[in-house]
């Protein structure tokens, strides 16, 4: 059994596989807290997994809290995966590969190994990232934009009188009749107008069937509202740890 665990800069999502098997954990907040305190409660009855295989975008410090708390607790020592040149048939377009996310690389690792052709990805998280593929799995560049709640901040945060105390209370309209509702529709709006944008711009450049694939905290708001219609994958990241395990297994 192998513990997957993608940890981002908002939530920690995870899931166990073993062969065929998968159990998607429940998404773990980060917030402030030390990894100790979020992994103890979630995790303190679980048998010691064979591996335990991390994307972490969350820096050096945070990971090295992950070794320490997993090697004390189970007496392992987890992988880290991170970006490389080449890798599980993904080659990588950045001339320092290792500034690519390594959930960005994670993603794609997982899209070259589920689609046939051509592939996009679109991360809608913290930020909103697109990622495109060749169907002979060259990765061949990508964009990162603010997400929506960094858009929303900084409306609230350069601009006087402006405080979205609940920002899922608005209403997405086309014309909104509230602060909170015209900067989270025009949040939105922006978001949405950016991926399909994009998309279109990418089907002329790959072809109309290059997939399109949607993950990250945001994407179930967006997906109503865009024309492009990408395939909903809430566990690309935790796939490709899958799929980087299964090519590394001993």
């Amino acid at each position: 059994m192998n513990l997957l665990i993608d940890i981002g800069n908002t939530r920690i999502k995870w899931a166990l596989q073993h062969d065929d098997k998968w159990i998607s954990g429940t998404p773990l907040v980060r917030g402030s807290k030390p990894f100790k305190d979020i992994a103890r409660p979630a995790w303190k009855e679980l048998d010691t997994p064979d591996r335990v295989i991390v994307s972490n975008v969350a820096g050096a410090e945070f990971e090295k809290s992950v070794r320490t708390w997993v090697k004390r607790r189970w007496k392992i020592l987890p992988e880290f995966l991170h970006s490389q040149a080449e890798q599980c048939g993904v080659t990588n377009a950045y001339s320092k590969p290792e500034r690519l996310g390594n959930d960005r690389w994670a993603t794609l690792i997982a899209a070259h190994a589920r689609c046939p052709g051509a592939a996009v990805i679109f991360g809608c998280g913290t930020a909103i990232t697109v990622d495109a593929l060749s169907a002979d799995g060259r990765h061949l560049g990508g964009l990162i934009a603010p997400g929506i709640e960094l858009m929303m901040s900084s409306v609230c945060a350069k601009t006087a009188d402006v405080n979205i105390e609940d920002r899922e209370s608005g209403d997405i309209v086309l014309l909104a009749s509230s602060t909170e509702s015209a900067v989270l529709g025009g949040s939105l709006y922006a978001a949405v107008s950016l991926l399909d944008r994009v998309s279109a711009d990418l089907r002329g450049e790959l072809g109309k069937d290059v997939s399109l694939l949607l993950t990250g905290g945001d994407a179930e708001r967006l997906m109503p509202l865009l024309e492009c219609r990408p395939v909903h994958e809430p566990e690309l990241v935790l796939k490709g740890l899958a799929i980087f395990a299964k090519e590394t297994a001993a």
